[in-house]
């Protein structure tokens, strides 16, 4: 311990000699770092923090599969009581679903987000109240017998200020008076991940007295509502629990072979807040596998880059460990005194990173996408976990060594006759050290060049999204939505309150046009179906003939700004009771009929048997799920002829969204008072969700890449800099024989800048290959675009002038007097 005390000392005062090296050292690697930490933090924060719940390695989410469908699937509540009633090797076991309500509890009505979960639900995962209780076992057994309810933390602390007494209170959900009863802890926020974050809790079995039109969820076995989480009893693994479960699965599948034939049970680890079908997909191996990759590279660029330096450096000190070895210091001694200092600079930079980390997961917070619902704890789930500072210590070590092992080795095996024979600037023959500089500035180049292409590929996706013209008006627009289904409605009245408050909207000053539509396109919900256009025969069996589809009130096109290219538009005309039509977009017309005028008049069916809807206009193409896509089939179909009882308001206007708002609220409330609105935007606001997506995107790979560009900077510069230092003595030389500084300057850069555009020619080499899996990221750029690629080789060559310009200069300004004194 004493001589690990020494070797402690020596480091820190040897590094405190050089304080311009060690900054430069602990920047790169506090750089390098602080991207895996960062990076490491958001996994941490929403794949591996636990659930704030009684021992959570027990819980198991889970999920269904089945031949006969793809992906992952729920279970119905009928099924959830059958597996109850047998030995499976669960304790317990509880559902939850998510559900939109209208809450009031003052004078405005306000849409929520609850969940409706049974009554162990609680008990069952080992949550504990901070005020109030929890749901008893009996309040989830009897259908609408007990009106009780839990509130989130985060709700009761932005409605009620943390008011302890609200328990107690009644408030009224979708027209109905529950108690609450408590409040759950801060940071529980439900148990499935990228879902919404409920406001409230309710007992499943009140669901078909708040959302009769629902259907009835506790009785129809067909109807696969419950994410499923269960606790392990002891003794008992998911291997026996999934085989167990897999066994009543059979037993029901004979019994109810129309709604459970060929179900598979499933179980994953249910600690976290697990989306099985996100983790059976492979959605969440594969981001996280890409951004992990992404700032490996980053921090490979960066060990190459101090890699670099140290060599260079120990070149410079190969005297000092000549001396050491002579007075009788060993190989080892010499290797763990330069992977101390090694350790040293790696641990400075990791505590850099910390911050960065912390910097990083703040800065993410403003691309979070302007949503109806929260599907994030962003002030929870971005504070500083103790696992943040394992992972770093740990790091940093291996940074350590990855960087400092081979120059420590190296200088280990320091010539002590030539070391003692040279200068203090080391031996002045034989250049090995450089050929590995060179080659390790090679490989950081290469590294940059791919970060860099790729940054350059997600900037230019990103002003396309920003750029492209979505098939509808980008401003000019506000909206709003509401559900009639919250309130109880029925189609016949819900068509009513549709017409009523659309003609009071028209008649308010300014505005200039409005309809009602749901969902929208690009919208954050969609819906689609299949299409079997009447006299069509398939090109082949493999064809997809899936449709996007809308339903539009009358004036949707004028008010959107949609042009129609044939026929006409959706009007009043096509009410409830009248003929079926649709208008469908260029790219069905052409796929079905050749031609939009062709379209006119033509039919199609969404399921096989089903009525047939008849084309009576041809809207120009435009984006509806993401600015990536590609041409694909759309349709609209009027609301009035296939009710939905939530719909958006959309309101064309010159107007503040602000004043239009005030405007509708009091015509909303003038016919239903108790009818909340909800996702109050306008159009940029709306268009934020995929905006944002490739805005974060840009932003990540371009820091990361910009990071990398700037070490490759340091490490080209460093090469430089220590190749002019070393060669001082054979450049005076040279010099003194009547070599011109242009000359010089030449000599110096040939051999560096060679090895950077062999660098730059092997990045853009694996960014080309790669370029398949980046366009599959990208909208409305190739993996391979041209641009991108020809600016990343000009800007590195820009990069590499500038980082050699000081040596470069220092080199010419060599006086020959001075640099032949030493012998």
């Amino acid at each position: 311990m004493h001589t690990v005390w020494k070797d402690l000392r020596y480091a820190v005062r040897v590094l405190a000699k050089s304080p311009g090296f060690t900054a430069v050292v602990v920047l790169s690697l506090a750089l390098g770092i602080g991207a895996n930490t960062a990076i490491f933090s958001l996994v941490n924060a929403y794949l591996l923090r636990p659930m704030p719940v009684d021992d959570p390695d027990r819980l198991v989410a889970i999920y269904t599969t089945s031949p006969h469908f793809e992906g992952t699937g729920n279970f119905s509540y009928p099924d959830l009581l059958d597996y109850r009633k047998q030995n499976t090797g669960l304790a317990e076991m509880m559902g939850s679903n998510g559900i939109p309500l209208s809450m009031t509890d003052g004078e405005r009505p306000e849409l929520i987000w609850g969940e409706m979960v049974t009554g162990n639900y609680f008990s069952g995962l080992g949550v504990h109240p901070v005020a109030g209780r929890m749901f008893l076992p009996e309040e989830g057994r009897e259908p609408g017998k007990n009106p009780v309810c839990v509130l989130n933390y985060n709700f009761w602390r932005r409605r009620y200020q943390n008011n302890p007494n609200v328990v107690g209170r009644t408030i009224r959900i979708n027209g109905v008076s529950f108690t609450i009863v408590g409040v759950a802890p801060r940071g529980f926020i439900g148990t499935v991940l990228f879902n919404f974050i409920p406001d409230v809790w309710l007992p499943a079995t009140m669901q078909q007295a708040i959302a009769p039109g629902y259907g009835n969820y506790l009785e129809e076995r067909g109807n696969r509502w419950i994410n499923l989480r269960a606790r392990l009893k002891p003794g008992v693994t998911r291997a026996q629990a999934a085989a167990a479960l897999n066994v009543v699965a059979r037993q029901l599948a004979r019994q109810y072979p129309q709604t459970d034939g060929d179900l598979t049970v499933h179980l994953l680890p249910g600690g976290t807040r697990t989306q099985p079908w996100l983790i059976a997909t492979g959605m969440i191996p594969a981001t996280t596998a890409l951004m992990a990759a992404v700032v490996l590279l980053v921090l490979l660029i960066a060990s190459a880059n101090v890699a670099n330096l140290l060599l260079a450096r120990a070149a410079g000190r190969a005297r000092e460990m000549a001396i050491r070895i002579a007075v009788g210091a060993s190989r080892a001694r010499i290797v763990r005194q330069l992977l101390t200092e090694s350790v040293l600079l790696s641990l400075a930079g990791g505590v850099i990173a910390i911050g960065l980390a912390v910097w990083f997961s703040d800065a993410l917070k403003g691309f979070y996408p302007t949503l109806d619902f929260q599907t994030a704890d962003l002030d929870y789930e971005s504070r500083l976990d103790f696992r943040l500072f394992p992972f770093t210590f740990l790091l940093s070590l291996a940074t350590a060594v990855l960087f400092g092992l081979v120059p420590a080795l190296r200088a280990s095996k320091t010539d002590q006759v030539s070391a003692m024979k040279s200068g203090p600037d080391g031996p002045r023959a034989g250049e090995g050290h450089i050929g590995r500089g060179n080659l390790l500035v090679m490989a950081q180049v290469a590294l940059s060049c791919v970060l860099l292409i790729s940054g350059g590929l997600f900037l230019r996706s990103m002003q396309f999204a920003q750029g492209t013209d979505p098939g509808f008006y980008r401003t000019g627009i506000t909206m709003f939505s509401y559900d009639l289904d919250l309130q109880g409605y029925d189609a016949a009245h819900g068509r009513l309150f549709d017409k009523a408050l659309l003609e009071r909207l028209r008649a308010q000053p300014g505005v200039d046009a409005a309809s009602i539509a749901y969902p929208l396109p690009l919208d954050a919900y969609n819906e689609d179906s299949a299409v079997l256009a009447e006299g069509y025969v398939p090109r082949s069996v493999h064809e997809d003939n899936t449709a996007g589809l809308s339903l539009v009130g009358p004036g949707y096109f004028e008010t959107m700004g949609t042009r129609l290219v044939a026929g006409r538009a959706i009007d009043e005309r096509d009410a409830d009771g009248k003929p079926l039509v649709a208008v469908i977009n260029e790219t069905m017309a052409e796929r079905y009929w050749q031609s939009p005028a062709r379209a006119i008049g033509r039919k199609f069916a969404t399921r096989r048997g089903g009525p047939l809807k008849e084309v009576i206009g041809v809207a120009r193409n435009g984006k509806y799920f993401s600015f990536g896509e590609g041409a694909r089939l759309y349709y609209f179909l009027p609301l009035a002829q296939d009710y939905q009882g939530r719909t958006t308001v959309l309101l064309r206007s010159h107007r503040s969204a602000g004043s239009l708002i005030a405007a509708a609220r009091e015509q909303v409330k003038a016919l239903d008072p108790a009818l909340p609105i909800y996702g109050v935007r306008d159009m940029p606001q709306f268009l934020n969700r995929i905006v944002s997506i490739y805005n974060m995107g840009a932003s990540l790979v371009g820091t990361f890449a910009c990071t990398a560009l700037l070490l490759a900077l340091v490490g080209i510069y460093g090469v430089l800099h220590f190749t002019v230092a070393r060669r001082t003595r054979e450049i005076g030389i040279r010099m003194a024989l009547g070599a011109q500084p242009a000359q010089v300057a030449g000599m110096v850069m040939r051999r560096s800048l060679l090895y950077v555009a062999l660098g730059v020619a092997i990045g853009a080499g694996i960014a080309l290959a790669a370029a398949g899996f980046t366009g599959s990221l990208l909208a409305g750029v190739s993996g391979a675009d041209p641009l991108t690629f020809c600016g990343v080789l000009l800007l590195f060559a820009l990069v590499a002038l500038i980082a050699s310009a000081l040596p470069v200069r220092r080199a010419m300004r060599v006086n020959p007097t001075q640099a032949l004194r030493y012998e």
